[in-house]
């Protein structure tokens, strides 16, 4: 006889944003402390200017960031029940990639502080998307 063990839809989305803020938690103290990284964020695309990116910035940001893309998903499985999947990913996936031209176009930053900014967002997409998708009650597969 085998056991079955199922987890909620719920369960599995908080593990994945608790991840993805640790993981990204960790990512910034690496690069601070081990590769002495002054991490800055561009104001914006294209942008010459900077400001510092504080840890609890990245903390609060990734949990931000997880709950509003666990929100839409609720929502859109609740008023596109069957095509709640595939909108949510085309949606996360776009945002992902918006999210990426910041840190690769913004200038003034160094090498190290653009690898880490994208490390950041790759991340936090190489864990939500997946867990979010796998657990969409969704009807059909996208």
């Amino acid at each position: 006889m085998t056991a079955t063990t199922t987890t909620s839809p719920a369960r599995v989305r908080a593990l994945a944003v608790v991840a993805a803020v640790v993981v990204d938690a960790l990512i910034w103290l690496l690069a601070h402390s081990a590769f002495d990284i002054d991490l800055r964020t561009p104001d914006g695309p294209g942008s010459t200017t900077s400001t510092p990116l504080p840890f609890p910035a990245v903390v609060i940001g990734v949990a931000v960031i997880g709950l509003l893309g666990w929100g839409l998903l609720a929502l859109l499985e609740k008023f596109a029940a069957g095509r709640a999947r595939a909108i949510w990913t085309v949606v996360a996936v776009v945002i992902l990639v918006l999210s990426l031209f910041a840190p690769v176009f913004g200038a003034g930053l160094t090498a190290g502080n653009k690898i880490t900014l994208v490390l950041f967002h790759l991340v936090v997409g190489a864990i939500l998307v997946p867990a979010f998708r796998r657990t969409s009650t969704s009807t059909t597969t996208a």
